[in-house]
């Protein structure tokens, strides 16, 4: 039971770092070759996947919190999966290399 808290949390925060990644590259254009850039954001949408089935499947994941917030939690984890999703096929797809804007 610990070990999934454990790896929720560490999954969850490396898919926030996804997420600094994939505005700063379509802000700042960091990333300078194409692919090592298309790695790292299939690597971040491979990060997120896990996050919502271990939220729903694990009923005892965070005990202490209301059923409402466990839903918020599993609603939180499904979107940041969804948000993984379409900005890897947004960038993998269509964007060009370099800055965007």
């Amino acid at each position: 039971m610990v070990a999934q808290t454990r790896t929720f949390i560490r999954l969850g925060l490396l898919s926030m770092v996804g997420l600094a990644f994939y505005y700063a590259h379509l802000f700042l254009g960091m990333v300078g070759n194409a692919w090592i850039f298309k790695m790292l954001a299939v690597l971040f949408l491979l990060t997120a996947v896990p996050l919502p089935i271990i939220a729903v499947n694990n009923r005892k994941l965070f005990p202490a919190l209301e059923k409402w917030t466990k839903t918020l939690v599993v609603a939180g984890a499904l979107l940041l999966l969804v948000h993984h999703f379409l900005m890897t096929f947004i960038f993998v797809m269509f964007l060009p290399e370099g800055r965007v804007l």
